[in-house]
């Protein structure tokens, strides 16, 4: 953790944290919850809550902390990554300690107070983690999606924290709502703004998933049409005098590649352009060609007028660009 290093750095440097061993005696509802740590810092032993479900609200977390407070009798303390001004506003209003990853402590039983930074969260970002775009693309081509958390980690095969940063992203970003609902009546369920306000204030944060190109001399398997060939076959823009095809870097060592690196050959040969993938392009693949959101992002910065009609053109025939 960061925050052990902050805190042996500035508060204590003989500050430990290590997993607390009695989880057996913890109620199980609680388990799925959080994840726990002894902390011992300026001689204080204390219990470090870190969330890995949805994050509970106030009412829900002085609960949990009676709870955990009878079963261990050490005092305790939440863990976060990162957090909101708003929550971390109503932590203190109500004497909660806490830790944060960026080095914000509020410990008021030891008398030591947060550093005064920014908003973490609610600063504004100018590009998408690749976990967010991913979340990006799929809310904008499933529209009516209403999912909380949990739910959503099942899309891409994610833990609960990683779908929590990627929501957050894009909530923060204010491209999606959510309504508290659900069994406990805590776990919040997102959906997406309408079109076309969706993608419009969405792709300024729209970062290219191409990590590199290669040339290779045999299309491999799996892979889409990308590039210039895709927006050939989409819009009325000449074909590329190549091959252009995607595929996700995962995939890339499951190929048989012979990768093409002297430029004379590649410019004598009609070899295939491959470009490697940040994620998988057939997550959000049209038939046999990528989609076209990303289709924009990978051709955008082409200084080239008849692409940039080209693409507009593509674009058009979403209901999600100009609804």
């Amino acid at each position: 953790m960061r925050v052990k290093r902050y805190l042996k750095d500035n508060i204590d440097e003989q500050t430990t944290i290590k997993n607390w061993d009695y989880m057996d005696k913890i109620p199980i509802f609680l388990r799925d919850i959080y994840k726990f740590y002894t902390m011992k810092i300026l001689g204080n032993q204390c219990i470090l809550l870190e969330i890995i479900d949805e994050v509970p609200g106030i009412d829900a977390i002085k609960k949990h902390i009676n709870t955990i407070e009878q079963i261990t009798n050490e005092q305790i303390v939440f863990y976060y990554r990162e957090i909101t001004r708003y929550r971390r506003k109503s932590l203190i209003q109500n004497k909660i300690p806490f830790v944060i990853e960026d080095g914000q402590i509020f410990l008021p039983f030891l008398g030591l107070h947060l550093k005064n930074i920014g908003d973490s969260l609610e600063k504004q970002i100018s590009t998408f983690t690749p976990s967010a775009q991913m979340a990006y693309l799929y809310f904008l081509y499933n529209k009516e999606t209403v999912v909380n958390t949990t739910e959503f980690s099942k899309v891409f095969g994610w833990n609960t924290m990683k779908s929590s940063r990627a929501l957050n992203e894009l909530y923060n970003a204010k491209l999606l709502i959510y309504e508290i609902g659900g069994k406990t009546g805590r776990s919040k369920y997102y959906s997406r703004i309408s079109d076309p306000d969706y993608f419009q204030k969405g792709k300024v944060f729209l970062n290219s998933p191409i990590k590199k190109i290669v040339y290779v001399k045999n299309e491999p398997k799996n892979s889409l049409i990308a590039g210039l060939e895709a927006l050939s076959e989409l819009s009325m823009i000449n074909p590329p005098r190549h091959k252009v095809r995607a595929i996700h870097i995962d995939n890339l060592n499951k190929n048989s590649l012979e990768i093409i690196s002297n430029k004379d050959i590649i410019e004598d040969k009609k070899l295939v352009e491959l470009q490697i993938w940040e994620y998988d392009p057939k997550l959000f693949m049209m038939k046999d060609i990528i989609d076209t959101a990303s289709l924009y992002v990978s051709l955008k910065k082409e200084n080239d007028e008849r692409i940039e009609q080209a693409l507009e053109e593509v674009l058009r025939e979403n209901k999600w660009y100009m609804d």
